[in-house]
């Protein structure tokens, strides 16, 4: 399966290393002891299936949903709020919002129905619908740069970052030493996954912290980049996820 992303950490782990001394009498011998070394560590971030994407959206809708239950207001509620009373946007950057955001909506409905499609005209369309999201998605961002502050406490807000980590948890993948990969956060289900994400990432130092910190700002632009190549991406991550 093709990779998102793929990077290597150093991780200080306690090895018995072999060393060789000369004894008293003069004979080589061979001395075992306990030292703490660099061993590197290699992360993959896979590419979602299909399946996998299917189950995201469902994810989200169920945040969304809860969200909504809970009285948190919507995005679309909120930018309907700003049109009717002529505050945070302008009149025509309120009425742009409202049919990118429809637009978007329709496009990606667009997409999930005829994407994977075999027939030669409903693949290209596909194609063109994915360059269309990216590019609105894109546009989208611009637009509302500049009310950040406010949509990010809206349900649909709320619903993307929880979306985000648990792409962050099934997405990420560690490669042990015998080659075969295993889960580098670790729980039975995803609530518990997700804990020790947040563990791992609240320790603020060491190889834990750098490698759940890396993970989730590589998901994070790959999720509003998806066209992004490795390249892209690692120059991301070296410029300190800016």
């Amino acid at each position: 399966m093709e990779n998102i992303y793929e990077f290597t950490l150093n991780k200080k782990v306690k090895k018995q290393v072999e060393t060789k001394r000369t004894s008293k009498d003069g004979e080589e011998e061979t001395v075992l002891s306990n030292r703490t070394v660099n061993s590197p560590v290699k992360f993959i971030i896979k590419k979602p299936t299909r399946r996998l994407a299917d189950e995201a959206e469902l994810f989200y809708s169920i945040e969304l949903s809860k969200g909504i239950k809970m009285g948190i207001v919507t995005k679309a509620m909120l930018i309907k709020k700003y049109a009717d009373n002529g505050g945070a946007l302008t009149e025509e950057e309120s009425r742009q919002l409202l049919k990118s955001v429809k637009k978007l909506h329709d496009l990606e409905n667009e997409y999930k129905l005829i994407e994977g499609t075999k027939n030669k005209a409903e693949k290209k369309r596909s194609e063109e619908i994915l360059v269309e999201i990216v590019t609105l998605k894109r546009e989208l961002q611009d637009l509302e740069s500049s009310l950040q502050s406010v949509y990010q406490h809206t349900a649909d807000a709320k619903a993307e970052q929880k979306t985000l980590l648990w792409y962050a948890i099934n997405l990420s993948k560690m490669i042990g030493e015998d080659g075969e990969s295993q889960d580098f956060f670790e729980g039975l289900d995803f609530e518990e996954k997700l804990e020790d994400l947040y563990n791992k990432y609240e320790t603020e130092e060491g190889f834990d912290f750098e490698a759940a910190s890396t993970i989730c700002r590589v998901v994070g632009y790959w999720f509003y980049n998806q066209e992004a190549k490795p390249e892209k991406i690692k120059e991301f991550i070296e410029n300190g996820g800016q």
